[in-house]
């Protein structure tokens, strides 16, 4: 009974992985979107989403089969963030644009967050312990049990197939439990693989700020969070979507007063 709750615990673990690859569904929608704006605004815009397609494929993946986090998705993340903030919505199309990529990037960031959160593994180091030492006591109850007065071939396939099933059970769980870890089974990033190579097929000229690993170029500056109407302090990804909405809100309502919203 213990064994199968766990494993319940583990699949969960590991289906919620899965969920999370769908930010890569979400960064698609978001490089689409970007089309309604102008050329200038929007290859800066895809530029973005795929230098942060390439630090999630690179850099991050293999991170968190480390167990480990990649510094260098978040720059990208805020780096589109700041050309949201300084868009002129000059038409209605626009506008549209904007909202459409907004509600992809709270997708986008939902599913990232969920696929960081289960790198986490759910079954902790006393819940392997008493595991281990409850498949321990019974193999060792089946030993003790044993009637010697049956055949030994007969008791020796009771007692190794228990031992079997205690040994296939942990082995299953060690692997819902660890969804990135590399081996045949284990979570890939495909979809944003996939993802990446339609993005590039549609926009196969754009210039990159980045390596292929999703490296910045060293002429590449780190963006400014300060803008002509005030500034707006940095927004980490694991913040909620509703404060990068709120700040774009603020910046829209500065434009629309000081009449720069519409040139």
């Amino acid at each position: 009974m213990l064994l199968a709750f766990v494993t319940l615990a583990a699949f969960q673990t590991y289906n919620g992985a899965k969920t999370g690859a769908a930010q890569a569904a979400a960064l698609l929608d978001i490089f689409k979107s970007a089309g309604f704006f102008p050329a200038s605004e929007r290859d800066e815009l895809r530029a973005d989403f795929v230098c942060y397609g390439r630090a999630v494929i690179h850099q991050e993946c293999p991170a968190m089969r480390r167990g480990e986090r990649a510094p260098l998705v978040d720059p990208w993340i805020a780096a589109s963030r700041t050309v949201f903030q300084r868009l002129t919505l000059r038409s209605a199309g626009e506008r549209l644009g904007l909202q459409d990529m907004l509600a992809s990037a709270r997708n986008r960031t939902d599913g990232r967050r969920d696929r960081l959160t289960e790198e986490t593994p759910s079954v902790r180091t006393p819940v392997w312990v008493g595991l281990v030492v409850a498949g321990c006591i019974a193999v060792l109850i089946q030993l003790v049990m044993a009637d010697p007065r049956e055949h030994m071939l007969v008791q020796g396939a009771m007692i190794g197939g228990l031992a079997a099933i205690v040994a296939i059970g942990l082995l299953l769980i060690n692997f819902l439990d660890h969804p990135y870890r590399s081996g045949p089974g284990t979570i890939q990033p495909r979809e944003m693989t996939v993802t990446f190579t339609m993005m590039r097929e549609q926009e196969p000229a754009l210039r990159l700020p980045c390596r292929g690993d999703g490296v910045p170029f060293p002429a590449w500056s780190r963006p400014s969070r300060t803008l002509a109407q005030g500034t707006l302090r940095a927004i980490p990804d694991s913040a909620p979507p509703y404060v990068a909405i709120t700040n774009l809100l603020r910046l829209l309502t500065r434009r629309m007063l000081t009449g720069t919203f519409v040139r």
